[in-house]
């Protein structure tokens, strides 16, 4: 009986307590707009509005659409590392093409792999002891991939878009790298190797 109660204030403190995202805070970082003037200071992102806010003092604030900005980068404090973004025009919906703002994860001579991030509600399944599912907010990525013809584009996570689509020229070397290595292409890490590992078979 205590054990399954301890189980429940562990699983009500993890569904109550929520960890801060990247979005949602202030990073040290450098902005530089369509027109090309550079702004040095504190930057906020919202790639779901495809807002940009910029600071200097947290008292005066700056909001930019994606069509005002080129590019920014931040020193992302959650994961102590530099990041950047980019704007670039696609068709998030329909045929219509608009500036967005995409995350640069990681830069290739062939194929260069983008991403997007939203804040969505996740259901966790919880064991036998603790009844019911539980929602909670969590990170969640859309990666793209951009070819060196200049086409962007959607990645549905599936390993058969890969050898099929994407990088059908070498699918069979991708999908033997794939296998070996226990990889899996919905997961950012393993799929910035097979990225990485695609753009090799084009090096000189």
């Amino acid at each position: 009986m205590k054990r399954a109660f301890v189980l429940v204030l562990i699983v009500f403190s993890a569904f109550t307590a929520r960890a801060q995202f990247p979005s949602e805070v202030w990073h040290e970082g450098e902005v530089v707009l369509a027109q090309g003037d550079s702004l040095t200071g504190l930057v906020k992102y919202d790639l779901e509005t495809d807002l940009v806010q910029f600071t200097t003092d947290q008292r005066t604030i700056q909001t930019f659409t994606a069509r005002k900005l080129l590019h920014f980068e931040i020193f992302d404090k959650l994961s102590n590392r530099y990041r950047q973004f980019y704007t670039l025009p696609f068709g998030l919906t329909g045929d219509y093409q608009a500036p967005i703002i995409f995350e640069l994860v990681f830069e290739g001579k062939k194929l260069t792999l983008l991403g997007r991030e939203a804040i969505e509600y996740q259901v966790t399944n919880y064991p036998s002891a603790v009844a019911g599912s539980y929602t909670r907010l969590e990170l969640v990525f859309t990666h793209f991939f951009l070819t060196d013809e200049g086409r962007i584009i959607q990645f549905d996570g599936k390993k058969n878009s890969l050898l099929r689509g994407v990088m059908s020229r070498k699918s069979s070397e991708i999908k033997k790298f794939i296998k070996s290595n226990h990889l899996r292409s919905d997961r950012r890490g393993d799929l910035i190797k097979i990225v990485s590992y695609y753009n090799s078979l084009y090096e000189d």
